[in-house]
């Protein structure tokens, strides 16, 4: 495959690298612009056409002031969901101070975060979900989630999250919910790594 290259305002031909192949395969962009419940993304697109999948996301807010963003996971379509412990660690650094903190803990049935969303006006998170393992049997998934977040004390935050399991199941469907309360609002995007 070749692709074309400007150089000093002409064009030119190299040959396409080896990785070039493949990328992000964009599957799905959901709106949520009224209190919603919970954002899904199941079996219809979750599939083993990809072994990476990605989460994009911009403007999301909680109902709720204060609440943490979580997904959860099932590997027969959200008739019954992966349960068990995930191993959880974080970095972040408070945006405009000299602020830089990391640590880790253990969550219960979600990939549940330690930061409090805030719903305050003008404010939303940005950020992204890296989906990993979800078809490799031999292998746990994981989860990682890089975002710049507003919170709750209108603090702003940059952060680096990630999670594991010791589960080799292959997840087909993921649900995303605030610990209480609803999605106000929120544009999603779901990206496949083809193979």
């Amino acid at each position: 495959m070749a692709i074309l290259r400007a150089n000093n305002n002409t064009l030119s031909s190299v040959t396409a690298l080896p990785f070039a192949t493949g990328g992000l395969v964009k599957l799905n962009t959901t709106d949520i612009t009224t209190s919603t419940a919970s954002l899904v993304f199941n079996s219809s697109l979750i599939t083993s056409t990809y072994d990476k999948f990605i989460m994009e996301y911009t403007n999301l807010k909680p109902v709720t002031d204060g609440q943490q963003f979580r997904p959860r996971f099932s590997a027969d379509n959200g008739s019954s969901f992966i349960t068990g412990t995930y191993y959880y660690g974080f970095g972040n650094t408070r945006m405009g101070a000299n602020s830089y903190v990391g640590y880790g803990s253990t969550k219960t049935d979600y990939a549940v975060t330690d930061f409090q969303w805030g719903n305050e006006t003008n404010t939303a998170g940005h950020g992204k979900y890296i989906l990993e393992g979800f078809n490799d049997s031999n292998t746990y998934f994981t989860i990682q989630h890089l975002y710049v977040l507003h919170n709750f004390n209108s603090q702003w935050y940059s952060v680096r999250e990630a999670w594991g399991i010791n589960n080799t199941v292959n997840p087909n469907y993921a649900e995303w919910t605030f610990a209480s309360g609803n999605i106000a609002k929120g544009t999603f995007t779901l990206y496949g790594l083809a193979k």
